[in-house]
């Protein structure tokens, strides 16, 4: 097989981890080239790629489970440090995004993909954007080599707890492998700040509905990883079933819930909301009708109106038509000016529900 039909088979096989940039619009017409939202509306093309796709792992839900049969292939790292170069050069890419199935240990796994980090970085002079996907139970000596070549690292959780998890990776375990090693990488970018070298992000993914688990217990996890690993994203990945697996004939997952668990985990992150805070159905699921911080105010309800004079940041981010950017437009303009009516608000571009949850 020549070196482009390995590509096509390893980039397309990269669309099921979604723990980097949202994929946005699918894959190009270039194999491994992808278009991801990284923010702010701006949309990036993105070489999202395996390093291999073979695996010892058998995850239920996985199209490269061990069990499943499957054509597996592997780039090694100076073929896809050359191969991404070459996208790169021309300006079809402005970033690397490499995984891989597990083969021998984590560290065995890993190598490779540092390589082709190390490669692109002192051979090719490159110093754009790279992510690293990094193993369970990858060794700190490993960890560190990754998180001082990657702009990004990851290593997905992908169930709430080891219960959900035993159910859908019976290899793997939450306790014993990712997180003993999420604190491993955690040492590694607090010691890399430590150097006031450049930081480097982290992040996590769920499989999102491939069982029972609730929103709830995600939500509640999510919060954990932000505030005791200083994670930067945690990202959300809506089950969709694949032939010839364990878990082939359950339901697709509607994209509702996962938008759902995006909107609840930006108000724990940017609004400031506790997960207890979140406002969950009897069986702990959001409401996919309505977004989780409409849900939270008509709960709240005497909780306003807000006096818009007075109400600090994060009291003005509780009403509805309110953001960030929003609320920081209104601080800077009753710095200058007391406001006395919502007239006054006008050229701010405020959403006009806001009116009925504010005084004056």
């Amino acid at each position: 097989m020549d070196l482009f039909q390995r590509i096509s088979i390893l980039g397309a096989s990269a669309q099921y981890d979604t723990c980097g940039p949202k994929d946005f619009g699918g894959s190009t017409n270039i194999p491994g080239v992808y278009r991801a939202s990284v923010g702010s509306g701006r949309i990036c093309r993105l070489f999202k790629i395996l390093q291999t796709n073979a695996c010892l792992n058998n995850c239920r839900y996985c199209a490269f489970r061990k069990d499943r049969d499957y054509r597996r292939v592997r780039m090694s790292a100076e073929e896809m440090a050359r191969s991404f170069i070459l996208v790169h050069s021309r300006r079809l890419v402005e970033g690397l995004f490499l995984s891989s199935g597990l083969v021998g240990s984590a560290d065995q796994t890993l190598a490779p993909m540092i390589d082709t980090a190390q490669i692109l970085r002192r051979k090719y002079h490159y110093q754009g954007y790279i992510h690293l996907k990094i193993m369970p139970d990858s060794s700190e000596g490993a960890i560190k080599a990754a998180v001082k070549l990657a702009n990004r690292v990851s290593v997905n959780i992908e169930a709430p707890n080891q219960t959900w998890l035993a159910r859908l990776s019976p290899d793997k375990n939450l306790n014993q492998s990712f997180f003993p090693t999420l604190k491993l990488i955690k040492k590694a970018i607090d010691d890399q700040k430590c150097r006031w070298q450049k930081t480097t992000s982290l992040t996590s993914q769920f499989v999102v509905g491939a069982d029972q688990e609730t929103d709830q217990e995600i939500i509640g996890v999510s919060s954990r990883l932000y505030r005791q690993f200083n994670l930067s994203r945690v990202f959300y990945s809506a089950f969709r079933p694949v032939a010839k697996t364990p878990f082939s004939h359950r339901r697709l997952v509607s994209p509702v819930r996962e938008h759902r668990l995006y909107q609840a985990d930006f108000l724990l992150r940017f609004y400031r909301f506790t997960p207890g805070e979140i406002p969950y159905g009897k069986t702990g699921f959001l409401a996919l009708d309505q977004d989780p911080k409409n849900a939270w105010v008509k709960q709240n309800q005497d909780c306003f109106p807000i006096n818009v004079n007075r109400a600090d940041y994060w009291h003005l981010l509780r009403v509805p038509g309110l953001g960030p950017r929003s609320a920081r437009k209104i601080i800077a303009l009753r710095n200058q000016r007391r406001i006395f009516s919502f007239s006054n608000l006008t050229g701010l571009r405020i959403q006009k529900k806001a009116q009925m949850f504010l005084s004056f």
